[in-house]
């Protein structure tokens, strides 16, 4: 069973369609769990009238961060698989089926949806994701083809491992990927569409890009200072 996880904040203009989408693709025993942080727009009204069946919508009180949005849905999940995906339209739903029959057929412990095209973006930005990405590879002692994509498949057993170390404010995704790299877990990566995002960007606009790129790298030396490499006993 695949729990589908989307942590949501202020995404009015695209919850909606993104949910509905998840729905036509995922089968039948899987199940969405929206987690609405504390919206202040009209995301919590079009949530409660969406009459979907499989929809499980959990709300916080107030804004809590994506980190701890994740965490709540993984308290909610039934599923031995968590999927994530953000709530801007930034990713296609129609791209789950491909990761989740790689999860069921192979031996990854993680399946990330790799987006190319952000790699080949603008001179800059570019230059930035793909520094966060070969730093983060030093840390984590394996090739690390995307960082912090949201839209990926992860065991829940491997999930709950690492929960301690889950940042509340921030995306989990580059704690995750170092924490799994360390204890040499399997990560795969498939090549995936990412278009632009439906509204206000929380991340990177204006000072805010900038300011988020030192957090991360932050971040990063913070889970490789918190979390020590597994020791792999010799037979």
């Amino acid at each position: 069973m695949l729990s589908l996880i989307i942590p949501c904040y202020n995404e009015e203009g695209a919850i909606e369609d993104i949910v509905k989408r998840c729905d036509a693709v995922l089968r039948d025993e899987d199940e969405i769990i929206v987690v609405n942080d504390g919206s202040t727009d009209g995301t919590s009204e079009i949530l409660n009238n969406m009459n979907i069946e499989r929809l499980r919508v959990v709300s916080h009180k107030k804004n809590t961060g994506n980190g701890a949005s994740i965490m709540t849905g993984l308290s909610n999940a039934r599923g031995e698989w968590i999927a994530t995906i953000d709530a801007d339209g930034t990713y296609f739903p129609e791209e789950i089926p491909k990761l989740y029959q790689l999860a069921l057929t192979g031996d990854a412990d993680i399946v990330t949806g790799l987006r190319e095209s952000l790699m080949q973006g603008p001179w800059l930005h570019s230059r930035a994701r793909n520094f966060l990405r070969r730093l983060t590879e030093m840390v984590a002692h394996q090739k690390i083809a995307d960082v912090n994509s949201g839209l990926k498949i992860i065991r829940k057993e491997v999930i709950e491992r690492y929960r301690k170390y889950i940042p509340k404010r921030f995306s989990p995704h580059i704690v995750l990927t170092i924490c799994a790299g360390r204890d040499e877990c399997v990560i795969q990566y498939v090549p995936i569409q990412y278009g632009p995002r439906i509204g206000f960007s929380k991340l990177s606009s204006g000072i805010h890009g900038p300011a988020n790129f030192i957090k991360f790298i932050l971040l990063i030396f913070w889970t490789w200072i918190r979390k020590p490499k597994k020791v792999i006993k010799q037979e």
